[in-house]
């Protein structure tokens, strides 16, 4: 989430908390929430500086720390009652912080998504190069790079068949290529279930549940690298029981 700073951190000249608290809370106004804002932006970046020289997590910047901090800056704003006999840098404090470990921890998961997608990635191309083809003349190449992108093509049906909803009637782009997609996605999942039981189970696993190899060989008891050839396995029979390659456009 970005948000936009007031363009002064110091209030004008002659500025009053106390009358601009007395203004919130009897007319209100964004102008006034603004003027309170900026009021106390100094104290949520001397809050921001000691939580970023404490930091652990170098991915960030100070720019990313104070965005965070005047999140909390604005809720606390937003909740604060004056009329409550407690300084509103008290009542700010935990708000601020607690902001920015948020901030933090959901830019921190976001990282960690990615990064899971990539080495999932990965680990499926690794698994489906059955072979070297540096040593391949041009027509094996290209019947291997071929064989591959329907490879690749079978693992995001695989991906997206939850997605892919059985009417797909009532979506606006109803063309004939949607619904071909949705068909295929269904005969996909069910030849998964015709798989033999350990080449199911590494494709729901790996697919259906998104986990990579190393957890799914915990899981099954097997080394991770068995849990490749199973999914290689299951990934040439599925391509040998379907042929996609009409179906799906592979020069995108």
């Amino acid at each position: 989430m970005t948000i936009s700073l007031p363009r002064s951190a110091t209030p004008s000249p002659g500025a009053d908390i106390a009358d601009l608290w007395r203004g919130m809370r009897e007319a209100g106004g964004d102008a006034v929430r603004e003027r309170i804002v900026a009021f106390y932006l100094p104290f949520a970046r001397m809050l921001t500086a000691k939580a970023f020289a404490r930091r652990t997590f170098l991915e960030l910047e100070f720019v990313d720390f104070l965005q965070y901090a005047a999140i909390g800056l604005i809720e606390a704003v937003d909740r604060f009652d004056p009329a409550r006999a407690i300084k509103f840098e008290t009542f700010a404090t935990p708000r601020i912080n607690g902001a920015i470990l948020n901030g933090i921890a959901t830019f921190t998961e976001k990282q960690e998504q990615v990064r899971a997608r990539q080495r999932i990635t990965s680990e499926r191309v690794a698994s489906v190069k059955e072979r070297d083809p540096a040593s391949a003349g041009a027509d094996d190449l290209f019947v291997y790079l071929a064989e591959l992108a329907v490879d690749l093509a079978l693992g995001f049906i695989l991906d997206s068949a939850d997605e892919m909803p059985e009417d797909v009637s009532s979506y606006p782009d109803n063309t004939y290529r949607r619904i071909e997609m949705a068909q295929l996605g269904s005969r996909v999942k069910a030849l998964v279930d015709g798989l033999p039981d350990k080449e199911r189970k590494v494709v729901n696993y790996h697919y259906m549940q998104q986990l990579p190899f190393d957890e799914v060989a915990a899981i099954m008891n097997l080394s991770k690298g068995r849990v490749s050839q199973l999914h290689r396995s299951a990934i040439g029979r599925l391509r040998e029981s379907i042929d996609i390659s009409g179906q799906i456009d592979l020069s995108c």
